[in-house]
Formats: structure tokens, sequence, C-alpha cells
């Protein structure tokens, strides 16, 4: 199994895009300060100007992740970035590991933001598709956005966070496949990349071979673009928040992002119906000893 938790390196598209950025998020950053946000402050999605926005407009919470994406960042921001952010997420991966506590990408995501407010790194949380293929083993797992759910309520998908210069970042990568499987042999620890190629979603990337099948039989033949039937906004999403494929040896992960997802409450109210590891649990007994130095 492969160690490194994160990779670095900028391709001549990303410099491009950091360069693009800067305009978008002087032109950005003017737009949130005229509804009276101060975007000094983070977590600023919580204030009461940011909500009323919010109520207005059911996607404005992608201007904070647009802002957070396109905000300049100095060298040391950086580096103080590259320090926290690969062991935080090792640490929740552990942490949720040794409670057995598989398959909480939406907690872990939700608290990772969270906390990283707390830590002073700027990030945003995304939901979409996560899958996973070892093409010469002739593994396949699939974490697909539109799906038959298990159960009413059940959240589909995958989530994970993009903190800058971090484009994703996933603590739950291996917690998502039952023990034993033969998977997990090729899985990382975490997932903290800087930079990977994008990639165009497929229909299999987003909808899961269950619910093809149920519209091939509804309709009489599978629509190969059934996933932009599903997912209108996929494209658009994507121009700004782009689908990518990262590499672990033999193993490929592709991440489909199709919304952004920003817990509406607290961290300490995170899971708070659970048995363990809610949010003020793991921000008082575990983070806040750990990173100590880090808060501010």
């Amino acid at each position: 199994m492969e160690k490194a938790t994160y990779l670095e390196g900028t391709t001549m598209g990303e410099a491009k895009r950091r360069g693009a950025g800067a305009s978008d998020h002087a032109r950005i950053n003017a737009q949130l300060q005229q509804l009276g946000i101060d975007t000094t402050q983070f977590g600023f999605f919580d204030q009461s100007a940011f909500l009323e926005a919010e109520r207005r407009d059911g996607a404005f919470l992608e201007q904070y992740a647009s802002w957070v994406q396109t905000r300049p960042r100095t060298a040391d921001y950086d580096a103080r970035v590259r320090r926290i952010v690969p062991r935080l997420a090792e640490f929740l991966a552990d942490l949720f590991e040794r409670e057995e506590m598989q398959r909480s990408c939406v907690h872990v995501s939700s608290m990772m933001q969270r906390i990283l407010d707390r830590l002073g790194v700027w990030s945003f949380g995304v939901k979409g598709s996560m899958i996973a293929v070892v093409a010469r083993e002739n593994l396949w797992r699939g974490q697909a956005m539109c799906d038959v759910p298990d159960f009413h309520g059940a959240e589909l998908g995958h989530a994970w966070v993009v903190a800058p210069p971090f484009v994703i970042v996933d603590g739950t990568i291996r917690l998502q496949n039952a023990v034993g499987d033969p998977m997990n042999a090729f899985i990382p620890p975490t997932v903290a990349v800087e930079d990977a190629p994008l990639i165009k979603p497929t229909l299999d990337d987003v909808v899961s071979a269950k619910l093809q099948a149920l519209y091939q039989k509804r309709e009489g033949q599978l629509d190969s673009r059934l996933h932009h039937r599903l997912e209108p906004k996929l494209n658009a999403f994507g121009r700004t928040f782009p689908s990518r494929e990262v590499r672990f040896g033999a193993l490929a992960l592709r991440y489909v992002p199709v919304a952004v997802r920003i817990s509406d409450v607290g961290l300490e109210e995170i899971n708070a119906a659970g048995e363990k590891l809610r949010g003020d649990d793991v921000w008082n007994n575990h983070v806040a000893p750990a990173f100590s130095a880090d808060v501010i």
C-alpha cells in the first residue's frame, strides 16, 4: 500500500486557472461584500447576510466555494496548509477507523471543513461520485451520486473536502469498503492531492449499474446521456469544480463533484444524535488537544 498522502506539482492548466482566479476572486469578493458579508471571517457562510442570500438562491453556497477556490494565497499560507491538512485527514481517518465508523464520509468531511476553519485553513466540502478501479485485477467499486437508496433518506455518493492548494482531501477513503475487500490492498490511507488530471464524467461515474438497469427496463434502451438528465447541472458545475482522477500505483480514483456541501449546523452539533464521535467529542477530546498549536 502506498503511504504518500499528497502529491505536489502544478500543471500548466492549473497555473492558468490560478491566474484567471485572481480577477474572479476580486469580483466574487466585491459581490459578497455588497451584500453585507464580512469575507475576512472564516465560516462566513454562517453569517445572516449570507444565509439570507442563500434562501433566495439555492445555489448561492457555490459562491463561498468559488471565493475559497480563487482566493490568492501566499507561500507561507500554503506551507501551513500542507502541514495541517494531510495530518488532520489521517488523524480523523485513524479516529473513525478505531471506532469502527465505516463509510462516514459525510460526518468526516463535514467535521473536517468546520475544524479547518478553527485551524485557519480555508476549505469547502463537496459531494458527488467516487469510483475506484484497479483494471489489472478487474476490481471496480462505485459510490454513485445517482443510485437506488438502501433506505429512505440515505446519503448517496461520496463526500470530500477541497482545501487549496489541495484539490481533493478524502479522509475516509480507507473506510469505504468492507473489511476483507480485495480492493483495500490498493487503497491509500488518505487522499490529499494538490493536482490531478481533469476527466470528463461518464455515465458509469454518475449513475449506478442498478439504476441504469431500472431506466433501461422502463425506457426500453439505455440512454448514454442519462447522467446529464439526472444531474442537469453536471457540465456547468464541472466548469468551476472539475472532475479529476487520482492514481496510486495500479489504483485509479475518479472524483466527480456535483454540488457544494457544507454542514448547516456547527461542529459541535454534527452527529449530535450519534452514540459516538459526535462533533463536540471529536473537537474537545481529540482534535483540539492534538492541534492546539494551530488553533486560531
